[in-house]
């Protein structure tokens, strides 16, 4: 049976002086990339060439073309490549720094439907100059493993922790920290000198015990009031 020729889906985002392209292809074989760049015609060139599968069309192997005409210049010896078994990842140096292109491609017109932008990696022109190119978040200078990382990380990190309604914000705290009835957690990493090693079990009680402060407050008041007399009738 004869494979059918597809276009794959490509994500790109881009820095001042990089491009990202992610092109969604799982299992593929053989793949063959291109990167020029034409300096007559001042645009980059990139064609990808493969047999693969793609979440698109499912299970099923095809055969993928991809030719891509960019809008702008591009250095064809600084390209980063990360190749998984679900897509095939180009770091790509501009030619030049300068300000955001306005569209991936030179041609105009409408988009082609295979070419998205990148949300994980998106970042607006203004974030970048505000956070600098250390703090974008868009793996600027990072080498290949350290990229991966980064890509492995996605949709993982820490979820922001909300306000804790009171103190038994604080006990849940604790018990997530391992301070909670569960045994003490022998100190956490990144605490000041002299806590390593506490144990946060203590904290745990601690704070079961200010959270029924008041309560024991009021009984202490009614220790302390006389015994109540009959009235004269």
């Amino acid at each position: 049976m004869e494979t059918q020729t597809l276009h794959p889906t490509v994500m790109w985002a881009q820095r001042k002086d990089k491009l990202f392209l992610t092109i969604d292809v799982q299992n593929c074989k053989d793949p063959k990339i291109a990167i020029e760049n034409d300096d007559s015609a001042k645009s980059g060139k990139v064609t990808f060439r493969g047999t693969a599968q793609s979440h698109a069309t499912g299970p099923e192997e095809h055969q993928y073309v991809l030719d891509l005409e960019l809008n702008g210049e591009i250095n064809p010896d600084d390209v980063k490549q990360i190749t998984t078994d679900r897509t095939i990842t180009l770091l790509i140096a501009k030619k030049e720094e300068g300000p955001h292109w306005p569209r991936l491609l030179k041609q105009t017109g409408k988009t082609p439907q295979y070419v998205k932008a990148d949300w994980d990696k998106w970042m607006d022109e203004d974030d970048e100059e505000e956070q600098g190119d250390d703090e974008a978040g868009g793996m600027g200078g990072l080498d290949p493993a350290m990229m991966q990382q980064f890509q492995n990380m996605q949709g993982g990190g820490m979820g922001g922790m909300g306000g804790g309604g009171g103190m038994g914000g604080l006990e849940a705290m604790l018990a997530g920290m391992g301070g909670g009835g569960g045994g003490g957690a022998g100190g956490m990493p990144g605490m000041p000198p002299g806590m390593q090693g506490f144990d946060m079990s203590q904290l745990g009680d601690m704070a079961a015990g200010m959270g029924g402060g008041e309560e024991s407050d009021e009984d202490d008041d009614e220790d302390d009031m006389p015994a109540l007399e009959p009235a004269n009738k």
